[in-house]
């Protein structure tokens, strides 16, 4: 998610759509552009395996692209509804067979709440019933995906591997290198493990379901340790010195922006600053050299 400086009335909006292709993955982004607030997801095919589904408001679009060839599972990478946001239709209506992280299960079954701004740009999922995702997802022709948990944007993210071309699925894990923002339920400590923890794979592309494509995948993903341990560190000198959450976080990422407002403080500096305030980050997760 992207904030935009104001041109025209907040609640003016569109959809739009974006083929991606790298090797034989082909990609989708879709997403509605708030002219205030630009949010899209892509979902990736690799075979006949699709890895996201974007929001439930672009489901036509979606339907097409999940039609255009055969279709063995579909799996998301956590529940998020601009991830998760089609696949009850997925299932409901083209038969496919659903898969997601097994602690995505029960909240893409039973539902789960949705802050104003969520409904209006991305919309309210179904229900559905989906499998837990095993740790190896046959491909066929001698090819697999290797599901890894990946906490820390949610309780959920599973980043999936597919290790003999060293491709990296990583749903919101990357995102940007910088992060400004946070929303509210993320935990930065758990951020900073998964980063370290995927840094020690064998990969080099990364497949981003905001940012899209990155050939230089590993080296975002460090920068983005890089940095967050960075933030952590600058915070708790600045605790050290006694100063509050809301003096650091005018100190080092300013004043609240647009973002701030239009998620109703769902997403903003302060929360990144807080997060940074609280975590208590082990020794091997501060270290400044990135593992391979």
């Amino acid at each position: 998610m992207t904030a935009r400086l104001p041109t025209k009335h907040p609640t003016s909006q569109r959809s739009t759509s974006q083929r991606i292709e790298h090797q034989d993955v082909e990609g989708l982004r879709v997403g509605r552009i708030l002219t205030q607030l630009t949010s899209s997801c892509i979902l990736y095919r690799v075979g006949a395996t699709v890895i996201d589904t974007g929001p439930p408001n672009q489901w036509r679009t979606v339907r097409r692209f999940l039609q255009e060839r055969d279709v063995t599972r579909v799996v998301v990478t956590h529940h998020h509804e601009d991830h998760s946001g089609n696949l009850a239709r997925a299932h409901q209506d083209l038969g496919a067979p659903v898969f997601s992280p097994p602690a995505a299960v029960a909240p893409i079954a039973a539902g789960f709440n949705l802050k104003p701004y969520q409904w209006a740009i991305w919309g309210k999922p179904r229900r559905v019933e989906s499998q837990p995702i095993p740790d190896q997802i046959d491909l066929g022709n001698g090819r697999r995906l290797q599901a890894i948990s990946a906490p820390g944007h949610s309780h959920d993210m599973t980043c999936y591997l597919e290790p003999d071309r060293g491709f990296l699925f990583t749903g919101d894990l990357y995102i940007a290198s910088k992060t400004r923002y946070l929303r509210s339920d993320e935990d930065i400590r758990q951020q900073i493990i998964s980063l370290r923890r995927i840094l020690t794979l064998d990969f080099e592309t990364v497949f981003c379901s905001h940012r899209g494509v990155l050939e230089s995948g590993r080296d975002a993903l460090g920068k983005k340790l890089d940095f967050l341990v960075e933030l952590c560190e600058r915070v708790h000198h600045l605790r050290n010195e006694g100063r509050d959450i809301p003096e650091i976080t005018r100190m080092l990422v300013g004043r609240e922006g647009l973002m701030t407002l239009l998620t109703g403080f769902h997403f903003s500096k302060r929360n990144l600053i807080a997060s940074c305030y609280n975590a208590v980050l082990p020794q091997q997760a501060v270290a400044k050299v990135r593992p391979r």
